[in-house]
């Protein structure tokens, strides 16, 4: 006996849903954008360098999204804070230090610290259904190849949020020299979700690096990380640089 029009559209529709999630498992997962704190650290095949993990807190306001990073060195353990806050209602970095009650900081427009000048690369882009479970997250791993690295990543679309865009921005940060490493992960522009780890390698040296992501906390904000009662706040003039960009380590 024929089927319904009724029944054939049902058939169809369950057929079309079967397809969406075969063809890409991240498909239809629904996503916030994330706003809470993480903990970012760092590993290498250069065991001759010291890398401190950075603590990010980031809140969604009106214009965009402020962030806060805390910088987890030696100097902390000795009492000293080390800060940077990114401000979109002026679009400036603050460079905040404090010991006791001595508070200062600098503060940069981004405007001349970063510009997104990068030149479009030739990639090879590979999503995979390949999954694992980072930080009580499902992320998916993706592969991203260039014409001197190759990048792991894994990612969650349980989130959205733009590490690529935040990792770029850190090299152009005086303070954070220490921490940042040459590659061209982060110029993937448009990258789907939130970026969980990675790992890059330099196809010709060999070298490679991890940047991890972990202690994720949705919606976990500590408020007095933006406070700046009792610093003493200098303006980098207009031109200027901020510090060293990005070096090969």
């Amino acid at each position: 006996m024929p089927l319904s029009l009724k029944s054939q559209a049902k058939t169809y529709f369950r057929f079309f849903v079967i397809i969406l999630c075969t063809c890409n498992p991240m498909t239809l997962v629904s996503q916030s954008i994330f706003q809470g704190s993480f903990l970012m650290s760092f590993t290498s095949s250069n065991v001759t360098i010291q890398d401190y993990p950075l603590q990010w807190t980031i809140q969604p306001i009106s214009g965009g999204i402020r962030m806060a990073m805390e910088i987890e060195d030696n100097m902390r353990m000795k009492g000293v804070d080390k800060r940077v806050l990114f401000n979109p209602a002026d679009s400036t970095w603050m460079m905040l230090m404090a010991i006791g009650n001595v508070k200062q900081g600098t503060k940069i427009h981004r405007a001349m610290m970063y510009r997104d000048s990068t030149l479009d690369q030739k990639e090879i882009l590979k999503f995979t259904k390949i999954s694992r479970i980072i930080s009580n997250l499902k992320c998916y791993k993706t592969i991203r190849e260039t014409d001197t690295y190759i990048t792991e990543y894994w990612i969650t679309m349980e989130y959205t949020f733009n590490v690529c865009k935040v990792y770029k921005l850190l090299s152009h940060c005086g303070m954070m020299s220490e921490s940042i490493r040459k590659g061209d992960w982060f110029n993937w522009k448009n990258p789907k979700g939130m970026i969980v780890e990675i790992t890059t390698k330099n196809k010709l040296s060999g070298d490679f690096y991890t940047v991890a992501l972990s202690q994720i906390k949705f919606n976990a904000i500590n408020l007095q990380l933006f406070n700046l009662a009792g610093y003493k706040i200098s303006e980098i003039p207009e031109g200027q640089n901020c510090g060293p960009v990005v070096k090969e380590k």
